[in-house]
């Protein structure tokens, strides 16, 4: 129902006289007759609906003139403004409560009705206006990538959502399986057949595939409110009677999200968003979707340097308080690390950083934060790429990664994510190829840790194509049975390409969209994807909730944990090692189903033969994979009655030297049945 015309022809009236009034005076009077204007005496800063009407609130110190504008959505100029003064002041924050005037009126709509419905608005301060840094709503950005012919203001959301009985999931973090993800970029290709492609909605339809493959926590590149248009002029700082026309009109795009100018960190993407009216409510439908289905949700979140502190941690918490997000990954170079861990609300989810300082947390009287603190553990992706492709001298540095599990926080591991090659890239090409970002093939990691398998990029010969697909189950069955959480690159799980490209930040196109077609290669890759995250969840062993000790805690004549070589209990850390065996024995576990795990690494180019250690029970070992001949035995998901029987009766027999063929670059897993 809209608002009686005699209100709104009123209202206009007297703001063109005020108009008219100010342009001869100087003067600026503009008030409504559809709302009253009071003190507000809530200090929470952005919009907020309370007890007697709608409050405004913002920071602005050291300013002499200061203004709330607000504007009927489409219009050029403010229906009316409210100069902030002294009695609106509480320390260098104003607040103003607008309240619907008592009057006869045939609209009967509540007055936060009437603002979500009609209005935006923009502070003014000395004469510059700019939109409110807290605005949930932002206008005028509607449309991904292109330049907008009307200005962005801060839009008004004061709906309720009903929330039902959403909980969220709190996932340890050793039984997480992470999946990071670009919004648009998820489902945006024609193949991902979704409807809504590239928006909120449209992650909701994929969530069925995410449970299938067994994904149970999402990580979110940036989803707030950023500005993907760049200027090669001021990102290259080109002089501009330099810039040839035609790269002037040319649209660049900041894709990826990170670091750029105009960014309001409280507001969902609106381009993200299906429904470009309502993209909170579409947020939080996509949060309380994910969470009836036990999948948790991590933003990552990117402060430029200069942020305000306040505005870093009230945007944190707003996240959790308003839309149920279940953790972040924020950059500690801006917001400080003890900010991050001592801050009460924040304290139940996770948050990731680059480090923690125990020792500094420990000072400051934060207790041990297992499962909330966690790092993003980059070192892991080194050391791993570097043994998968065969480089000298780094078992004992893999032995590290592979068992790394720390006792005051958690770590995340990962072999690619957004910011390098893909996992079929990364098999596929030594070189970077970024050619396409029109940067020369200057920018992006030089480094990379590469091996293309004998051709650089695509080729149709079997013995290359063989050995890229063994080297893809090498890196995931890593990935997977090593102690911190594990976290995929999304397309990983069915080779998705990006031709090479290790930087690209600017594609918003079929390099960065994930293509769901389905081929022979990409079915094979996703079910041993499937299988093997089915196996990390079936033992224990591959995500204890501790460090390891390698040593024999227990008193049942075997560590935790230890290492082997080409012999049974000879480790070989020489330069030239490329083997390496691990014994998880599984007495350690709280599943006392008798099931120990022996993995095999043969990152030699040539077949190894290797002890297989001998147990103090009488089981024997069976094999569960092979990433060479790509088996995987999935009945040995499920727990044998005879081996919880062997278990129990911890019978002993003598020594009997045990030997296995490992085919080369390849791993082998098997299980004591």
């Amino acid at each position: 129902m809209s608002i009686d015309k005699k209100i709104l022809s009123t209202m206009q009236e007297e703001n063109d006289m005020t108009q008219k009034e100010a342009g001869s005076t100087g003067k600026r009077h503009l008030h409504s007759t559809l709302f009253s204007v009071s003190a507000g005496r809530v200090l929470t800063l952005g919009v907020t609906q309370v007890e007697d009407g709608v409050q405004f609130a913002v920071y602005l110190p050291d300013h002499q003139e200061r203004y709330l504008k607000l504007y009927k959505k489409g219009r050029k100029k403010p229906d009316f403004e409210i100069l902030l003064t002294e009695e609106f002041q509480v320390g260098g924050i104003y607040l103003i409560t607008l309240e619907k005037k008592a009057r006869k009126s045939k609209d009967d709509r509540a007055v936060e009705e009437i603002l979500t419905q009609e209005y935006e608005y923009m502070y003014e301060a000395d004469g510059k206006e700019f939109v409110d840094p807290y605005a949930v709503f932002i206008t005028g950005r509607e449309s991904w990538g292109k330049r907008r012919p009307v200005p962005v203001r801060g839009g008004i959301c004061l709906e309720t959502f009903d929330w039902e009985d959403d909980i969220c999931p709190q996932i340890p973090y050793n039984d997480m399986i992470l999946y990071q993800m670009h919004m648009r970029g998820f489902t945006k290709h024609s193949s991902s057949k979704v409807e809504h492609k590239g928006t909120f909605r449209g992650l909701i339809e994929k969530i069925p595939y995410l449970k299938e493959l067994g994904i149970n926590g999402v990580m979110l590149l940036p989803v707030y409110e950023f500005d993907e248009i760049r200027n090669r002029q001021q990102d290259y700082q080109i002089p501009a009677d330099t810039m040839p026309k035609a790269e002037e009109k040319t649209v660049l795009l900041n894709y990826w999200g990170y670091g750029t100018k105009n960014t309001y960190y409280f507001a969902p993407k609106v381009s993200y968003a299906s429904d470009k009216t309502r993209p909170s409510m579409e947020f939080k439908e996509m949060v309380k979707a994910l969470h009836a289905n036990g999948i948790e949700i991590i933003m990552d979140i990117y402060f430029t340097p200069g942020t305000n502190l306040f505005l870093m941690t009230d945007c944190l918490r707003n996240w959790v308080m308003q839309y149920h997000v279940d953790g972040f990954r924020v950059n500690q170079e801006v917001m400080p690390s003890l900010t991050l861990a001592s801050d009460p609300v924040l304290s139940g989810v996770k948050i990731f950083g680059n480090y923690w300082d125990v020792a500094a947390l420990s000072q400051a009287g934060i207790s041990s934060r297992k499962n909330t603190l966690a790092e993003y553990n980059e070192g892991f992706l080194c050391n791993v790429r570097r043994f998968l492709k065969g480089d000298e001298g780094m078992v004992e540095k893999v032995v590290h990664s592979f068992a790394r599990n720390e006792s005051a926080y958690s770590v995340v591991n990962f072999i690619t994510h957004v910011n390098g090659f893909t996992l079929m890239d990364l098999v596929s090409y030594d070189i970077k190829h970024n050619e396409s970002n029109g940067e020369g093939n200057r920018d992006g990691a030089e480094i990379n840790y590469s091996w293309n398998c004998g051709v650089e990029g695509k080729t149709r010969k079997r013995t290359v194509m063989d050995r890229r697909m063994t080297q893809i189950r090498n890196a995931f069955l890593m990935l997977l049975t090593s102690q911190g959480t594990p976290m995929i690159l999304a397309g990983d799980e069915f080779g998705n390409t990006q031709m090479g490209n290790n930087n690209a930040y600017c594609h918003d196109d079929e390099v960065t969209w994930l293509n769901w077609n389905k081929t022979k290669r990409s079915e094979s890759i996703f079910t041993f994807v499937k299988n093997m995250i089915a196996m990390r969840k079936s033992f224990r062993v591959f995500r204890q909730d501790h460090p390891l000790q390698m040593m024999d805690t227990l008193s049942c004549g075997m560590p935790d944990l230890s290492m082997h070589g080409v012999q049974a209990w000879r480790p070989d850390y020489s330069n030239y090692s490329r083997m390496l065996g691990m014994l998880y024995y599984g007495a350690y576990t709280a599943e006392w189903d008798g099931r120990s795990v022996y993995l095999i690494y043969n990152m030699y180019w040539e077949s190894k033969s290797f002890d297989l250690p001998d147990l103090p029970t009488n089981g024997s070992w069976k094999v569960m994979v092979d990433t060479y001949d790509n088996t995987f035995d999935a009945s040995l998901l499920s727990v044998p009655k005879t081996a919880a029987e062997k278990k129990r009766k911890k019978k002993a027999e003598p020594y009997i030297s045990r030997k296995t063929v490992v085919a080369p670059r390849s791993i082998v897993i098997f299980v004591e049945v």
